[in-house]
């Protein structure tokens, strides 16, 4: 009797430890991603793009940061309408990327990809009306929040003047 009791304990403790280990895994990409959002929105705001120094060895806001990479984020929140998106393109490569609340990839696009010098799109969510957006390029997020980010390739020193400048022109608004 008192090893079976043992075994059931046992038994329990090992399913109660495995649910919670299941739990953190499950809350950890929410956790990563509410932190940064939580940091970016406190300094920038929401629906506006942050334009970063090209990344150096002591550069850690980003995880294992590409030293050739100029890098550009957006925490978006479109709870309230949708939102333009303008993202020019710079040459030899840009990528725009969508993140949702939970780090999951949901869209991607690059100068190859996106259609032209500018890539043009409607950001929407769960949420958000769809009046008025036929026609047009829309994106849905599997949330209402999340983040955009863009990389640019910058192959040497000089270039980076011209590509800082055109992704400063890049935008989020309400549409």
């Amino acid at each position: 009797m008192r090893t079976t009791r043992r075994l059931y304990f046992g038994l329990w403790v090992s399913l109660g430890a495995a649910l919670v280990h299941l739990a953190g895994l499950a809350a950890l990409p929410y956790l990563v991603m509410g932190r940064f959002i939580l940091a970016q929105s406190s300094s920038a705001g929401e629906n506006v793009f942050v334009h970063y120094e090209l990344p150096t060895a002591a550069w850690r806001e980003r995880v294992r940061p590409c030293p050739d990479l100029a890098y550009s984020s957006a925490v978006f929140d479109v709870s309230e309408g949708p939102l333009h998106v303008v993202v020019p393109m710079t040459a030899p490569y840009t990528s725009l990327a969508g993140y949702a609340r939970n780090t999951d990839t949901f869209f991607a696009v690059n100068d190859r990809t996106g259609g032209g010098p500018v890539v043009e799109l409607v950001l929407v969510g769960p949420s958000t009306p769809r009046n008025g957006l036929e026609g047009l390029r829309v994106v849905e997020s599997p949330t209402d929040a999340g983040v955009l980010l863009v990389r640019r390739v910058v192959p040497s020193g000089p270039a980076f003047a011209s590509i800082d400048d055109a992704r400063r022109r890049a935008r989020v608004e309400f549409r």
